[in-house]
């Protein structure tokens, strides 16, 4: 069972009568001879993995470089204080989020979904998803087949690394993953569940990958909360009914373009955007000076 498209899950979904993320899993059962029980561990322990990274927060820990640690406790802080106006769902998701990116900035053991600058964005949604919800664990992992299949798709079709495409290849590419897996979850159709991702990457379109002084911490770890976030309104669009006038393969497309015409100084070097403003330029002596 092969597929180069989102057309191709949709086709192959309809032809043999099976959810999308039943396609993505026949393929990985055939593409690495595993039976399905076998394919389903595996995805079942990279879910695990992921709780596991969340749990393993510490509060405590700073980068090497000081710019990253801490965050994600004051927003849970912030959270548990009632002072939350973006509900509790939003506000647990935004939490996580920022939590995953702060461990992977401290070196701490994290999944990269797809890569490791944008592993908190499925995570925080995924994850406060089952909390906050009470899903079974079957349909989490369920839902993580669909968000894998996304993300070959982009990565064949354009790309899911900040350095040839640009933060919208990265944090982009894994807020559509959370969105189409997040309309899974609620009970969307086929047509529904690739409108979210549609959304979620077009509202990523251009996003530059500009860390400062090379480091993936800064705009990177906040931007996970950003493309987190994003991927909830992007399944409540398509949830309510409202259709992507760009076909989720356009989408794609139009992101591995807009990729290329991006400059170089726009695509992971640290010679542009917030890489090069005087903040940055502040934080780069200071490191220099204390090497």
């Amino acid at each position: 069972m092969i597929y180069h498209s989102i057309q191709d899950l949709l086709n192959l979904a309809k032809e043999y009568q099976i959810p999308l993320w039943e396609v993505v899993c026949r393929a990985d059962m055939e593409e690495r001879q595993v039976t399905k029980e076998q394919s389903f561990e595996t995805m079942h322990r990279m879910y695990e993995a992921m709780k596991q990274a969340d749990s393993a927060y510490d509060k405590d820990l700073k980068s090497a470089s000081g710019l990253a640690g801490g965050d994600g406790e004051k927003l849970h802080c912030y959270n548990a204080a009632g002072k939350n106006i973006a509900g509790e769902y939003i506000g647990l998701v935004m939490e996580k989020a920022v939590k995953m990116g702060e461990s992977n900035a401290c070196m701490k053991r994290i999944v990269a979904a797809p890569t490791a600058g944008a592993c908190g964005v499925i995570p925080a949604v995924f994850l406060a998803y089952q909390e906050y919800f009470r899903a079974e664990e079957q349909k989490m992992v369920e839902a993580m087949y669909l968000t894998a299949g996304i993300g070959a798709v982009i990565a064949e079709n354009a790309s899911i690394a900040g350095a040839s495409g640009g933060c919208q290849a990265e944090i982009g590419s894994a807020s559509a993953m959370a969105a189409a897996g997040l309309a899974y979850l609620q009970g969307g159709d086929d047509e529904q569940i690739v409108n979210a991702m549609a959304f979620a990457l077009k509202n990523m379109l251009g996003l530059t990958c500009d860390p400062v002084c090379g480091l993936v911490e800064v705009p990177c770890i906040k931007r996970n909360s950003a493309g987190a976030v994003n991927a909830v309104t992007s399944a409540q669009m398509a949830l309510a009914g409202i259709c992507s006038a760009i076909a989720p393969d356009e989408v794609i497309d139009t992101m591995r373009r807009i990729g290329n015409a991006l400059p170089a100084c726009l695509k992971e070097t640290s010679e542009g955007g917030l890489a090069t403003t005087p903040s940055a330029q502040k934080v780069r002596e200071k490191m220099d000076g204390e090497q």
